[in-house]
């Protein structure tokens, strides 16, 4: 029974840090949802950190992840979308599984387990590298899953997600972790003290109580001492924030929400009626006046920027608007022979329309999804293009792509550069930085989340947006098919919004004016990246597992008779 502890500690956590992330959304379970998981690993070898980290990765992320079940609605074979879940699930928790055999082995250690303030250090310091560093190597290799840090959960607390413009999403999680370890350390503490130590008297003298209790909570003291600093920090930056963008020019942006089936449950019928909402729509919002109108990824008809249907719509939007259109379609790029399909290449991209309906800006989307927009290995192995779900396999493209928008009317505003991302790609927090380092003053999600109606996808994928917004510095506006349309503060803060991804959604259009400074300060992480604590955590991570394949080693091609000498003398080599 004592040996299953740990493997139940661990499946405990991975189910309660589920909770804090939409659908249920309890963020304050994530300040405790790792306490088991930390108290297991301290009795662990490496080998069984690993397996702990794992099983309690696997089990958050088969729930957190339950959303691609909607795929099965829209077309995806039962089979494939099974396997595609669990197998994303397997490996988002590798990552959790390299974090618990790196606590794993330095706990092992035992100048460590031993010294009072080296586990202080432990668990205030080294652990939030630690699992700071596994979060970015997850949103990196591979093409990167940056999908639900631990920090996301803490997408509607303002005041502390505000670190986010020092350190990246990763502050925010590093915070996380240094509570639940100083929670965890004062739950062994306490557990000695009052168990152990009466059953056991002579090791803690006296009635077994401990007699000098507040240093013994030491970790959990500093830990919320940094959460202390971190909301004060954040309050000001929040109230600060505001200020300026009370007091910025205002831009009146047109964001369509079509509440559009996805492509597998289209015909030509559902087509057009899209078509005419839009352009009813565009209608709608001329009474408005809007500088610019802003239309969702994949809204465009046929092959844009120089098809036919795709620039009639064009031009019908944008007088109707009597503004500019930014809109997401796809661009093909044609083959170099007479059968432009061989060789032609495939973009997911958005294209600014001036008044006039002409195509005068163009991005194609840089960080495309496996499997779903692409196919690995499709550019060796051409014919694996065809496995793809859309038909085709997309190339991604280079570049912010900043699109310059002049405003509607003499009012002496200057420009607007606006930074398009499309779909996931809010979720990637160095794209979002490499374009507020190329001057961007607005950022802009054109995305179709209508491929998961009905789950929870919609508003785990605001989450991401809305840590977009901190890092930089920088407003952002969404336009979304059948997810959440809406309008975000550069402290995070979501002052306007329709949709909810549930199913149940009606079309509309959103007005947004937020006010968009001209010139925005960079923040730390717009200059720095992840400097302050990803970058650091992901070389002490790999540090020591390069340090556990070494023992490993060894231990593996140590002499026979060392080996029994060991056994029989009962050292360690764990």
């Amino acid at each position: 029974m004592t040996k299953r502890l740990p493997l139940a500690a661990a499946l405990l956590s991975g189910l309660i840090l589920g909770l804090a992330f939409p659908p249920v959304g309890q963020s304050d379970a994530a300040w405790f949802a790792l306490v088991p998981l930390l108290l297991a690993l301290k009795q662990a070898t490496p080998r069984s950190g690993f397996r702990l980290g794992w099983s309690a990765g696997l089990v958050f992320w088969l729930g957190n992840l339950a959303w691609l079940w909607r795929l099965i609605d829209n077309g995806g074979p039962l089979p494939l979308v099974l396997l595609g879940h669990g197998a994303l699930a397997a490996y988002c928790a590798l990552y959790a599984g390299l974090f618990g055999l790196a606590m794993a082995r330095l706990w092992r250690q035992e100048r460590i387990r031993n010294h009072p303030w080296l586990r202080v250090l432990m668990t205030v310091v080294v652990a939030p590298l630690l699992w700071a560093g596994s979060e970015w190597l997850r949103g990196t290799l591979l093409t990167g899953f940056a999908w639900n840090a631990l920090g996301v959960s803490q997408y509607r607390n303002l005041t502390l997600i505000q670190g986010a413009a020092w350190g990246g999403m990763s502050l925010v999680s590093a915070l996380l972790v240094a509570v639940n370890g100083g929670i965890a350390c004062f739950l062994e503490r306490l557990w000695f003290d009052v168990v152990v130590a009466r059953r056991r008297p002579a090791c803690g003298g006296g009635n077994g109580q401990p007699r000098r209790f507040a240093p013994r909570a030491v970790e959990m003291t500093l830990a919320l001492l940094l959460v202390v600093v971190c909301w004060s920090h954040g309050l000001d930056r929040v109230r600060t924030l505001d200020r300026a963008i009370g007091a910025a020019p205002v831009w009146k942006l047109a964001l369509l929400h079509p509440e559009a089936p996805s492509i597998f449950q289209q015909d030509d019928g559902t087509w057009e009626a899209a078509m005419e909402l839009q352009r009813s729509y565009a209608q709608l919002a001329g009474a408005v006046g809007p500088d610019l109108c802003l239309w969702p990824e994949t809204s465009l008809p046929g092959a844009g920027p120089l098809d036919a249907d795709t620039l009639e719509l064009a031009s019908n939007i944008t007088a109707l608007a009597a503004s500019p259109l930014l809109a997401g379609g796809l661009e093909i790029e044609p083959g170099p022979g007479w059968e432009w399909r061989e060789g032609a290449r495939y973009y997911n991209a958005a294209f600014l329309f001036d008044t006039q309906g002409r195509a005068v800006a163009t991005y194609r989307k840089q960080h495309l999804v496996p499997f779903g927009e692409f196919i690995p290995l499709d550019r060796r192995f051409p014919w694996l293009a065809r496995l793809s779900p859309i038909g085709y396999s997309c190339t991604p493209g280079a570049g912010s792509g900043i699109m310059t928008v002049a405003p509607q009317g003499d009012n002496g505003r200057a420009p607007l550069r606006v930074a398009p991302l499309i779909c996931f790609e809010d979720t990637l927090p160095y794209l979002a930085r490499r374009a507020a380092r190329d001057g961007a003053t607005l950022l802009a999600n054109l995305t179709n989340d209508a491929w998961f109606d009905g789950s929870s996808e919609a508003e785990q994928h605001l989450a991401q947006a809305v840590f977009r917004c901190v890092e930089t510095g920088l407003p952002m506006v969404r336009s979304s098919n059948r997810g959440v349309t809406c309008a975000i503060l550069p402290n995070g803060r979501v002052v306007q919004r329709i949709g909810q991804g549930d199913g149940a959604g009606t079309p509309g259009i959103l007005f947004a004016a937020p006010g968009v400074p001209a010139r925005p300060a960079p923040t730390p992480f717009v200059r720095h990246g992840h400097l302050l604590l990803a970058w650091p955590g992901a070389a002490l991570l790999l540090t020591v597992l390069l340090l556990a394949a070494l023992d490993a080693w060894r231990k593996r091609h140590r002499p026979a008779s060392a080996r029994d000498g060991a056994s029989r003398s009962g050292v360690s080599t764990g």
